[in-house]
Formats: structure tokens, sequence, C-alpha cells
């Protein structure tokens, strides 16, 4: 298989490489095309054979008989200069044009024979009659004016029928789970294959790089794939005819910060963002455009890298522990991410070829107030690379045709685990994470070390500490995991929380030495290809290709490193997916038809398929040549079968008038399952994980989801620049994954195995108001009502009620009953609104404009709240499974910019280069509810427990440890003289009590439940 696909993968690349000798312009993954009339301004009359072409790119088209001309394969862009001509004509020119993905811009050019060139700029259409499905499509102006977002990924949550998935991150589209969605840029696979999350480049590619965000939630034609949720696809820029330049720099300012409504300050993250953008003509022929953005955030704070949704996470409000430590700014708790991307194109002998590459990376401690007063070395580390390349190229094939080939590279690495924390990291350095090696055992007893593995990763080693026992020095007290471990110098094994080394003088309460966490390792390489035949026959848009999914995915797991029975995962997989499709864009005057089938190939690569789940392990026997039998346990284990889907679609566009339109749209998709659920545990020593109860297995057979989706809906312009839309979506969602109990007589622990067998369904109801820009100012509010209902909201959701079922029945199995899911929110609301003055616009003092050159941006969002389910104290659940509601989300962001252009202060001279001076605002109304809620009393701060206090015993100042109950598990006085509060040698349980309910008053006070109050952030840009 090896063979054959390396044989397959070289012929493509010669294939690719030979036509791209023949490229011409247009080289992008996702791209729209532009339809001119050409008529004669006196008689209204089609020219035949008149021209039009694009400045930019040079690409151009000849008008047919009955005047129109069609250039196809433009890629999308705001700033289009098109010019039309014919012989004995003036030239005829528009300015302006805007032209988007998977639709067509159209122009009309009347010529005239006077001697004067005509200029005018294009006026966008109100409603488009070949637009066909569902979602939004944003240029970099459009992203750029959304107050409240930082990159991609805030960009798109504030999209119709798009809610963030807390179960399984990301976001859900229209009930699907946030692993569903094709996240791509330049039309190249982002999204995780292992785990389903996002690419960190969605978060750390800068917002001037992106020239258009294509968000596809329905009616999705056949050749967009991968996926039961949306795509979202983000096209970067190319350089144009004339140099950019711009650079930004933003800064939290924390002294203007709001307070939480128990009147603690919120804390600032040192949160500093450096941005470059530039680009343009390096000769006539070789253009570029290239940016580059850090950021860097010395408290990192949860919501800023798109995490957690307005609520505070570890950095929040300043509230102080009983030694001075800042809650809100706890230490080690550093972020430092980096993006950035070039292309770069140019003309040979006649052709053009395009590069691309997007280049992002993250390094972060991970830290929390629990593990803050421990060991800050056995913090661990994650560093995330995922770096993507692109070479794109296409021909022209007869008059109209053009043939596209696209190889995509990526390679992408998560890597968390103990590090070299003297080292540290920086902007400009990641995180040195140590090896994850077995080289050597270590005997406890002892104290010795030989050369050879015992199961346990070397530096997580955990070792005893023998002492004394002050009271009786000839009993040796053995202190488990305590001692020196020594290949790091330092307190190995898992934390130790049995210490009153902490400000609250708390037993089993904060970790005081050991780790908090193991290692995980993984590896994911990919390559893509792409075809595409695309061709303009009279009204038929022809779009035929295919493409190709080569993964390379290594993944290694040990969240118990220091145990030598570990929760330990490895695999190394290479599964392939592939489709091909065909698309049919009919447009005519008042309506767009767009039939599409995509054929689906998903081969997992792996050879993990349980033969028998209830008899899950196989005994091979061998004799060697003296006749000794060995017998060993292997997994009982086949190959797993290749899987396909034929996915017919349709699209349909109804114009009305010249404003309304209906549209409809009906089609299956088809999304592989997750290697998460493919491989866990199959890998490495099977028989030793079946060992430990209550494991998850992968099941190797795993179906993908299959989904059914109709759309219907309609848009209509109220007035010229006013436009409503309204559209009902209906969807099915099956064969999602779950867990299934197995249990039988050769199986004592049991275990839990990954299924197909979940459902649910989706019904929406999206309703738009736009108005364009026009008397300085714009609006777009979004809202959407919806059920998403279902068995199961994440594949492991259902692990805890499985595992406490009875173990005597042979396969336990949830009752198959759907229920509102984790991320359900009922209503969901957006508004936007832009306010802009020129130069002289605005109001008047004096006859002074004292708002030019201001532009305000706002975004509000309301979300109702989420459901969960509500138990009593005991854990025992009240009410129906899923049968509470969160608290509702409202929150308005807002930017105030100033531009300052030089020209007014240095003449014309330079041009139209300037300067922005911004203050942005998250939450400019302070609003502070909570969001979640405690599920035992509904309430944001309090967990219903019942607040008296355990212990006991007394604490005492003894060093001769009489009593035998006064040391901690390393060895130390649980005395904390902090808490000796009248000094009189001895912590009393009343004093501890008073401890143990300012460490509550103090957790609450956090309100790590509720609404981040207001936060400010200045920002300077410099644009030439």
């Amino acid at each position: 298989m090896t063979r054959n696909r390396t044989f397959v993968f070289s012929i493509l690349t010669f294939s690719f490489l030979l036509i791209l000798g023949f490229t011409a312009p247009g080289l992008y993954a996702q791209t729209g095309k532009i339809s001119a009339k050409i008529l004669d301004a006196k008689s209204g009359e089609p020219l035949f054979k008149a021209s039009i072409q694009i400045l930019e790119t040079k690409q151009g088209a000849l008008s047919k008989d009955n005047g129109i001309a069609t250039i196809i394969n433009v890629a999308p862009s705001e700033h289009y200069t098109v010019v039309a001509k014919y012989a004995g004509y003036e030239p005829f020119t528009i300015k302006g044009v805007k032209v988007q993905s998977d639709q067509t811009t159209k122009l009309e050019f009347k010529l005239s024979s006077k001697i004067q060139d005509t200029i005018v700029v294009a006026a966008e259409k109100l409603v488009d009659v070949t637009k066909v499905g569902i979602g939004d499509k944003l240029s970099n102006s459009d992203i750029i004016a959304i107050a409240g977002t930082k990159n991609i990924s805030e960009v798109v949550a504030v999209t119709p029928g798009i809610v963030k998935d807390a179960s399984n991150g990301g976001f859900s589209v229209h009930g699907s789970r946030g692993t569903d969605n094709s996240e791509r840029i330049n039309n190249i696979e982002t999204t995780n294959i292992v785990n389903g999350g996002e690419s960190i480049s969605q978060k750390t590619t800068s917002k001037f790089a992106i020239s258009e965000l294509s968000i596809a939630t329905g009616g999705l034609d056949a050749s967009k794939g991968n996926t039961t949720g949306a795509e979202i696809n983000a096209t970067t820029r190319a350089g144009g005819s004339r140099f950019e330049f711009q650079l930004r720099y933003r800064t939290d300012v924390p002294a203007m910060f709001g307070s939480s409504s128990n009147g603690y300050k919120q804390m600032g993250s040192n949160d500093k963002t450096y941005e470059l953008a530039l680009g343009g003509p390096l000769t006539e022929d070789i253009k570029y455009f290239i940016t580059a953005k850090g950021i860097t955030q010395q408290f990192e704070d949860e919501l800023a890298n798109g995490t957690s949704f307005g609520v505070n996470g570890d950095v929040g409000l300043n509230v102080i522990d009983p030694a001075g430590n800042n809650l809100g700014q706890l230490p080690n708790a550093h972020y430092y991410s980096r993006g950035a991307t070039a292309n770069i194109s140019f003309d040979l002998l006649g052709f053009h070829m395009a590069a691309d590459a997007v280049l992002s990376s993250v390094n972060r401690q991970f830290t929390g107030w629990g593990s803050t007063y421990g060991d800050p070395a056995e913090i661990p580390a994650a560093n995330s690379i995922d770096n993507l390349y692109t070479l794109t190229g296409n021909t022209s094939i007869g008059s109209s045709g053009i043939l596209k080939l696209t190889a995509g590279y990526q390679a992408a690495s998560d890597h968390i685990g103990k590090y070299d924390f003297a080292a540290g990291g920086g902007l400009f350095s990641m995180y040195k994470i140590y090896n994850a090696a077995d080289n050597f055992s270590y005997d406890d007893n002892t104290h010795t070390i030989t050369p050879g593995g015992d199961g346990i990763v070397d530096i997580y080693t955990p070792v005893s500490k023998q002492i004394a026992d002050p009271h009786n020095p000839s009993n040796l007290l053995n202190l488990p995991g305590a001692g020196i471990n020594p290949f790091t110098g330092r307190i190995e094994g898992g934390g130790i929380v049995y210490s009153t080394n902490n400000p609250y003088g708390l037993l089993n309460t904060f970790l005081t030495a050991g780790n908090v966490f193991g290692f995980t390792n993984q590896t994911r390489q990919q390559v893509q290809i792409e075809g595409q035949y695309n061709d303009q026959f009279g009204s038929h848009g022809i779009l035929g290709g295919f493409e190709t999914h080569f993964y390379n995915i290594s993944n290694y797991d040990n969240l118990l490193p220091w145990d030598a029975n570990p929760f330990r995962d490895s695999f190394t997989v290479k599964p392939l997916i592939a489709a091909v499709y065909l698309v049919d864009k009919m447009e005519f005057s008042d309506i767009t038809f767009q039939p599409s089938l995509r054929f689906d190939i998903y081969n997992p690569g792996n050879n993990h398929v349980l033969v028998d789940p209830y008899n899950p392990i196989r005994y091979d026997t061998t004799v060697d040549a003296n006749g000794k039998k060995t017998v060993t346990s292997v997994g009982n284990f086949s190959t797993a079968p290749v899987q396909t889907q034929l996915s017919p679609r349709l699209g349909i566009t109804y114009s009305v008038s010249d404003k309304t339109l209906f549209n409809f749209s009906y089609g299956l998709y088809f999304k592989p399952p997750l290697f998460l659920s493919v491989l866990t545990n199959t890998g490495g020593n099977f028989s030793t994980a079946l060992q430990r109860g209550n494991q998850i297995i992968g099941n190797g057979a795993l179906k993908g989801e299959s989904d059914e989706e109709i759309d219907v809906g309609f848009s209509t312009g109220l007035t010229e620049t006013l436009k409503a839309t309204i559209n009902g979506v209906y969807k099915k969602m099956r064969n999602i994954a779950g867990l299934a109990r197995i249990t039988s007589s050769t199986l004592a622990l049991g275990y839990s195995l990954y299924t197909d067998d979940q459902y649910g369904s989706y019904k929406g109801l999206e309703f738009t108001l736009e108005k364009r820009m026009l008397d300085n100012f714009s609006v777009k509010f979004n809202y959407t009502y919806s059920t998403s209902q279902g068995t199961s909201s994440s594949a492991t959701e259902n692990y805890i009620a499985l595992i406490n079922q009875s173990s005597t029945a042979e396969n336990s199995v949830l009752p198959l009953q759907p229920f509102p899911l984790s991320f359900d929110r009922t209503h969901v609301a957006q508004l936007l609104f832009n306010l802009m003055f020129g130069k002289g616009e605005g109001p008047k003092i004096g006859g002074v404009a004292f708002l030019e050159h201001f532009i305000l941006n706002t975004t509000t969002v309301f979300e109702s709240g989420v459901p969960y389910t509500a138990y009593d104290v005991k854990g025992t659940q009240v009410g129906e499974y899923n049968g509470q509601r969160e608290p509702s989300f409202l929150q308005t962001d807002a930017t105030l910019t100033r531009n300052i252009p030089f020209s007014e202060i240095f003449g014309s001279g330079v041009g139209t280069s300037s300067l922005d001076i911004q203050l942005e605002v998250l939450n400019m109304f302070n609003r502070t509810e909570p969001i979640f809620v405690y599920s035992t009393t509904g309430q944001g701060d309090d967990d219903g427990v019942n607040p008296v206090y355990g212990g006991s015993t007394d604490f005492i100042n003894d060093p001769t440890n009489a009593d035998g109950q006064q040391l901690d598990a390393l060895g130390m006085l649980k005395y904390n003289a902090r808490w000796d509060l009248n000094k009189d040698g001895r912590v009393s349980v009343d004093e501890q009590t008073k401890a143990f309910n300012q460490q509550r008053s103090d957790r609450f006070a956090r309100r790590t439940n509720y609404q981040i109050p207001r936060r400010f952030y200045l920002n300077f840009t410099l644009h030439f």
C-alpha cells in the first residue's frame, strides 16, 4: 500500500509540475467569476468580441455575440479595476469591483465613441441570484470592521447558525459537534484529524492577511466536503500593483479595566500584539504579500485565546490570597504566539506562478490556582506548530476552460510535558520540552539505577523518601513519592497535596510537589492534492475535480508516566481521504440551478479492528529451537474496511424580481471519524491497557458521520440599501460517535468501546436584516432560533453513566432518547453597527466637522443559556437530563478609531499614508452576570456544599512529632505559623476552619462562572 501510494504521489507531483509550466493567472483555491455585458451606449446593441480585463491580474475575456464576456477563476477581492475596450470606442473603466468565491459578479459597460474615458465605481448588488447556499463571505474590510474580534475564529463566531461548543471545542454549526467542521486556509484542510480541533493558524494568522473569509453553513455544493458542519475557508491576500505597508501595535490598559459586581477589579494580562503587513510589485510581473503577527501575554487569559467565551479564567479578578499573591495574575502563565503568511506570484515567458505559506506556532504554560503553590518546574508547557505550504497552477484549455492543480503540505505537531524551566520561552523561542524516555530502571528499595526500561518514564520516576521518625528515630518513615528523582533533582511522580505548605495551611487542597500532568506528543503530516476543471458552456458553469489527503499521524500520550501501568496510548497511522465531484451551476436571468454529486472515499489505514469486542485478546504460542513454548497475549484485531459515500446535492435560487429571491438546497454530507475515537488505547501494549479498569478503547471500523440537510429561505431588498433574509434549516445527523459498555465473563474489569450509533437533529430559523453603508452608517442584525437534540453531545458524554451500570450485563447500552444537546442555544442574536465619517463629514460646530475621520464599530452578542443537568449535593440527578438552562449572555464590544491622514499634515506628497489611533473596549457596559452555575444550586457562586470543615486534629508546632500525626507527605510539619492566629504553638481545628472558610470565600470571589468585566486596549496602526 505504501509503495503504491508513493508511486501515485510521484505521478501526480510530476503532472502538477509539468502543468505549472503552462500556468495562467488566478491561482486560488476558491474563486468567483465576472460576467460583463458590453453594449453600444447609443443603440444599446451588444458588441461582439469586445474585450474586458482585470488590471490587477491581467485576466481577460472577449464578449460573445450577445455582448457577454465571462472571466472565470477570479480570486476573491474587493478592489478590482475592470476595463472594457472595443475598436472605435473609448475605454470604459469600473473601479472597486468586488468578487466573492462561488458567486458571479455582474457588470454592465456602455461604450461610447466620444473622445473621453468613462470611469465609474461598481455598486454591489443588494440581492445576488447567483448565490446558492447559506452562510457568509467577508472581505478584508468586513473582517477588520467587526469589533471585539482579533482572529479568524472570533470572526466566525458572529455568523448565523454558529455557536461555541464547550463540550468538544470549536463551533457547533446547525447542531453538529464542534469537531465536525472543515476549517481551511487557501483550501488546505487544517482541522486536526485526530481530535477534530481547529488549527492554531485560525488564531495566529493576522486579519491583515485575509482577502476573503468564506463561511458556508448550508447548501454546500459537491466541491466542499470532509464536513457535516460548516466549511470555513480563509483566502490569504496576494500582492497588488502598488506598494502597501501596515504596522500595528496593541496593548491592554489595565488602569481602565472594570470591576465585578463584588467589587474586585479585573486584572490585565500584559497582553501585547505586534502585526506587520507589506506587499506590492517587485517588478511589473513579480508581486508579493507578507504578514507577521506576534502575541505575548504574561498572565494568560483563556478568553483572549478563544477557549472560553466571556468567562473569567485563571487570569481574572484582583483577589489576594493570605500570602499576598494576586489570584487574578497567577505566575508561570505565559503565552506566546506567532503567525506569518507569504505569497509570491510572478510571470515567466507569459505564464504565471504562485506559492503561499502560512506559518503558525504557539507556546504556553499550563497553570492554575491549584498548582500555584507547588514546584513551578512541574507546571507543564506546550509547544504547538502548524505550517502550511501551497503551490497552485492552472492553464487555459480551449476558449474558456481552466485546469487547475493544487499541491499542499501541512506539518503540525503538539508537544505537552515537562520542560526546562530555567530556559523559559518567549516570542522568539519555544519551550524546551524534555524527551519522554524510559532508558533506565530505578530500584526504590536500594536506590540504584540500572540500564533498561521499567515501564516508568525516567524524568517522572517517583522516589520514596526515608526519614527517621522524630518521636522514635529507630523507626524509619517511608514517604512514597517524596524523594528526589536522580535524573531531574526534583520531587517527581504524581502530585502531592497532603501538605499544609500553602497560604491557607490546608491539607489535600493545593499541590505541593510532584506533577499535575504527564505528556502528549503528536505529529501530523498531510499532503493534499487537488485537481479541478472549470469551464463555461453558455449558461452552464461546469466544475469537476478531485481532492486527496494523504496523512501520516503519530500519537504518543502518557497521562501517568510515573506509573508502571499508565494511561498510555500510542499509534502511528497513514489514512487516506479522497473524493471526486461534479458541479453544474446553471445561471439564467432569474434562476440559478445547481445540481452536484460527490463521491467520498475513506481508508482508515489501520489494522486495529476488534474481531470480537467480548474477546478482545488473542493468545499466540511460539516454540523455540529447544521446544520451549511461549504464550503471548495480543489484540485480536483485523484490518479496517474502506468506507465510501455517494452524496447528491442540489441548490436552487429563483428571482421573483431584481430585489427578491427564493432559495432551496438539499444535501448529504460525510465526515470521517476522528482518530481519537478510532485508535485510542489500541496501540502499544493492548493487554496492559485492558488491565486498567474503565478504559475507553478505539473502534478501528468506526463509521463516518452521515448527515442530511434541507435549507429553504428567501431574500428581499426592502429599500435600495436595506435587505432582509430568512432561512429555515432542518438537519438529520446519523452515525455519530458515542460509547458502549463491554463486559463478559473473560473481562473482569470491562471497558468502553467507541460506537457510531448516536444520532440527533437540528431545526433552525435564521433571520438577517442588513443595511449597507449609506449616510455614514451600516447595520447588520442576525437572529437565530434553533433546537439541537440528540443522544450524545460528545463521544464520551455518557462515560460515567455507562461505568456506573450493572457489570453483570453483557453489553450495557444507554437508552437512545434525544435530549437538548449541551451546545443547544435557543436564541442567538448579533448586532453589528458601523459609523464612519470621512473628510469634512459629520456634525459641525462653527463650520468644523469635529468627527471627521472617526470610525465607530460595535458588536453586540446575545446568547440564551445552554442546558445542564441538575443534581443534589449527594450527586443524585434531579429532573430531566439537560433539563435546566444556564443564564444567558449579553455583551457589547466597541472600537473607536481616529484616522489621521498624513497628507493633511505634510501635504499631498505623502500620498494616502495615515495613522489609526484606536481605543478598543470589550464588554463596554461592564456586564458581570453569571454565565454558568453550579448544578446543585443554580447559582454562580454557591456550590451547595455544606461549608463545614472536616478536620478534627490540631496542627502542633512539635518537631518531635510526639503524637505521630504532625508530619505531612513530605515529612514536614503540618503546623503553618500563618494560621496560628493566637500564637499558642498550634493551629487548632477552629483556626483551620477559619482558613477553610477564607479559601472558600476567595474561591467564590474569583467569579470564575461570571462574565469578565470591562477591558480596554489601545491600538496604533500605521498605513503606507
